[in-house]
């Protein structure tokens, strides 16, 4: 009877650990990044004085994702990491423009963990990468075409590949990569959860691969592979 009651026992205390310590199979994320890519582009550009470089828009990547655990121990997903820059005034020949520029990471990791103790938990991720730049400029609409024809110089390439503008005052380039990462997760309870990751990306970026109102034009350089990078963010299950 005694051996009984402490199997009854038991058991009541491994449901009750897998209610406590369970993730749910679907849970979003968000969080922040940290990584170092050399802009040169931007930073050496001896013809636009662009905004000093600094912490919150070189370093800093903004951090959201989604991911649904499809098998025991591992996860599928989306993340974005977002690296985002602002100035004001920016001094071109021909007018003051607001100049914006964004770097989006979009990633598909697949992801395997352990437990290796109730409330902690090892991974490792692989993940292609989707990366997307993107330069907007807000100036004077007779002006546009020079304005931007006087940024696009400043990158190199041909001079002033740019002969009509439409409304849309926006640069775009895209490219492709792959990525790798380590990473512990803490549960702080069966929904809520810390998670710290370290890892590698590589991007094969093409500075002459930017296009503007459909015409192919240079960009900034940006040396944007074997690029250390890590996140820390809060994870949530929802379901």
């Amino acid at each position: 009877m005694k051996s009984q009651i402490y199997v009854f026992i038991l058991s009541l205390l491994l449901f009750a650990w897998d209610r406590a310590y369970s993730q749910p199979k679907i849970s979003v994320d968000m969080g922040f990044g940290f990584y170092e890519p050399t802009l040169s582009g931007f930073d050496d550009n001896l013809s636009i004085q662009f905004p000093t470089k600094g912490f919150l828009n070189r370093n800093l990547l903004l951090n959201w994702g989604i991911s649904y655990e499809f098998f025991n121990n591992a996860r599928i997903g989306y993340n974005s990491l977002l690296s985002y820059e602002i100035g004001n005034n920016l001094e071109i020949v021909n007018s003051n423009a607001v100049f914006r520029r964004s770097i989006r990471y979009r990633m598909f990791p697949i992801e395997t963990y352990f437990r290796w103790k109730p409330r902690i938990e090892l991974n490792f991720t692989l993940t292609p990468i989707w990366g997307r730049g993107r330069i907007e400029m807000d100036t004077t609409p007779g002006d546009k075409t020079e304005d931007w024809n006087d940024l696009i110089n400043s990158f190199g390439g041909d001079q002033d590949p740019i002969t009509d503008m439409g409304a849309t005052d926006v640069m775009i380039s895209d490219w492709i990569g792959y990525g790798s990462k380590l990473g512990v997760r803490y549960y702080v309870n069966s929904r809520l959860a810390i998670d710290v990751k370290g890892g590698f990306m590589n991007n094969f970026y093409n500075n002459d691969n930017w296009r503007i109102q459909r015409q192919k034009v240079t960009g900034p350089k940006m040396k944007i592979t074997d690029l250390p990078v890590f996140s820390l963010k809060i994870v949530y299950g929802i379901k």
